[in-house]
């Protein structure tokens, strides 16, 4: 495979997912790409956007703010898991991907009935070299947590809604297991849309993916208030309230 075909798929693959959602935002991106009646052109096209915004990407990766409401409707799959394990790998195109199995303790929503779940996540460390995706927060090993699946099947780079808005913590205090974010911030409440004070409501915008919670999710200042954080259970019950709703 030639340079700029390799160029083209990595770009097309990394753009096809997740930050595909940022570009798709732009209208001058869309109406310059559907100017291009053939896929040849229309991926040399996309490719140039790439590049236009690859000093970005480098830095650091954004994606779009999100509201625990729209989290909890978005998710395929809503589960409370431990990370048992990671096999990391090179796939076709030369990138390294992490495969992260859970053990799948409890479905929050979604329909699943296997002991273990695996997903792919974009980034990991392979024979001695690391490779990162700015702003992705992968799965640690023997974590446990509550996560919010957007698709089990699609290739996405990182298979979290919302990256860190889809990605909470369990956190072991005097005998209870409470929520945090994937920042270690306690967990204080869940606010649908519609309840969020205006003091405290933002608006859409982008945000740093790897530790912002989603709106309407209320932290604490600091994760030694831990003691202060929802419980597991409490959590999860608002959150089937969410998708009930």
């Amino acid at each position: 495979m030639g340079r700029f075909a390799v160029l083209v798929e990595r770009a097309t693959l990394y753009f096809s997912t997740n930050a595909a959602r940022a570009v798709s935002a732009v209208p001058e991106v869309n109406c310059m790409l559907n100017h291009f009646n053939t896929v040849r052109l229309r991926r040399a096209a996309l490719l140039w956007v790439v590049l236009q915004l690859l000093p970005i990407a480098v830095n650091a990766t954004t994606i779009l703010g999100m509201d625990i409401d729209a989290v909890a409707q978005g998710a395929e799959l809503v589960f409370e898991g431990q990370v048992i394990q990671h096999n990391t790998q090179e796939n076709a195109a030369g990138m390294v991907v992490t495969y992260v199995t859970f053990e799948v303790r409890d479905v929050v929503k979604g329909s699943f009935s296997e002991q273990f779940l695996e997903l792919k996540f974009t980034g990991g460390t392979l024979n001695g070299q690391v490779m990162e995706v700015s702003g992705l927060r992968m799965p640690a090993l023997d974590e446990e947590g509550i996560y919010f699946v957007e698709s089990i099947s699609r290739d996405l780079i990182n298979p979290l809604i919302g990256w860190s808005q889809g990605h909470y913590i369990i956190k072991a205090n005097e005998g209870e297991r409470r929520i945090s974010t994937v920042d270690r911030m306690p967990v204080t409440e869940v606010l649908p849309t519609g309840t969020i004070p205006r003091a405290i409501k933002r608006p859409l915008t982008i945000i740093d993916g790897d530790s912002d919670p989603a709106t309407g999710i209320v932290t604490e200042a600091s994760p030694l208030l831990i003691d202060r954080a929802m419980t597991v259970e409490d959590f999860k019950a608002r959150i089937r309230t969410l998708v009930e709703n």
